[in-house]
């Protein structure tokens, strides 16, 4: 067996998962040491040591400063030479030695995809947490966002008949949503945040796109609308002013009390309307 590193002195060996990938086998080992704190750190978020992110799939990440990363797309750019393996190896016979050597140039794509999309992932997350102490994060439901779109029914000479329900354009962004792998990316930053002994904090994303950062009004938009206008004055791209309200709603946490949302944001600023502001 080649160790990718040394058994640190100390720690003891609990489990060992073989797991066969598509260059070769490997072996997770689980490691434990008592002496290695498992407490997460709590820090409470401040205007100055927090950022709001607003996850997406034309911007990986849009941040409540202003900044962006951008989408790396992995699946997308690699999908053309996905496509031209797939049909040769439907041109061969099943379980012939072509087939066998097609198959594996197949299963080493989907490798380098799923490995580059996690690198991507750690380094952005490194990124991140060295511009703030806490981060702040819609809890994206991934199984939601992609279901497929609900059919639309009619009457038509007196018999039902389905609609266009615009389930092409879903899948398509459907493919973008699980090309981003935003799920695997909150499981990456909680992580680093432990590493690092910072705070990554996850907001309800109800009403997140729909409502102003500055005066928490509703303003209705659909989503090709990528630009946000509301009364108070407030003009900015769709995606900033989410990140900006996402850190707004994050402000309003409390600890032991339960996930911020933007229900908890309105309550907060009823308080300071009423000169109940507490000092941070």
């Amino acid at each position: 067996m080649v160790f990718h590193r040394p058994i640190p002195t100390k720690f003891k060996v609990k489990t060992g998962t073989v797991i066969k990938e598509a260059d070769g086998w490997y072996i997770s080992l689980t490691l434990e040491d008592k002496r290695v704190p498992v407490t997460v750190a709590e820090i409470q978020p401040t205007v100055e040591n927090t950022i709001g992110i607003d996850l997406g799939v034309t911007n990986y990440v849009y941040l409540s400063s202003g900044k962006r990363v951008e989408n790396p797309r992995f699946l997308r750019k690699s999908a053309q030479k996905l496509a031209r393996l797939q049909a040769k190896l439907a041109n061969r016979v099943k379980g012939s030695k072509p087939w066998k050597v097609i198959k594996d140039k197949i299963s080493k794509l989907h490798q380098f995809v799923a490995r580059a999309r996690l690198d991507f992932q750690f380094k952005t997350a490194h990124e991140l947490f060295g511009k703030c102490d806490v981060l702040v994060v819609e809890d994206l439901s991934v199984k939601n966002l992609t279901r497929r779109a609900k059919p639309k029914t009619g009457i038509e000479n007196g018999n039902l008949v389905y609609l266009p329900n615009s389930q092409s354009a879903k899948s398509g962004l459907n493919k973008s949503i699980l090309d981003a792998a935003h799920g695997q990316f909150a499981s990456v930053l909680k992580y680093v945040a432990w590493k690092l002994g910072k705070t990554v904090l996850f907001v309800d994303p109800k009403g997140t796109s729909q409502h102003c950062w500055n005066c928490l009004k509703k303003v209705p938009k659909e989503l090709s609308e990528r630009w946000h206008c509301c009364q108070c004055g407030e003009s900015l791209e769709r995606d900033k002013n989410s990140a900006k309200l996402i850190k707004k709603i994050g402000l309003s946490y409390e600890s032991g009390g339960g996930t911020p949302s933007l229900k908890k944001a309105f309550e907060k600023k009823e308080k300071e309307a009423c000169g109940l502001t507490v000092l941070r």
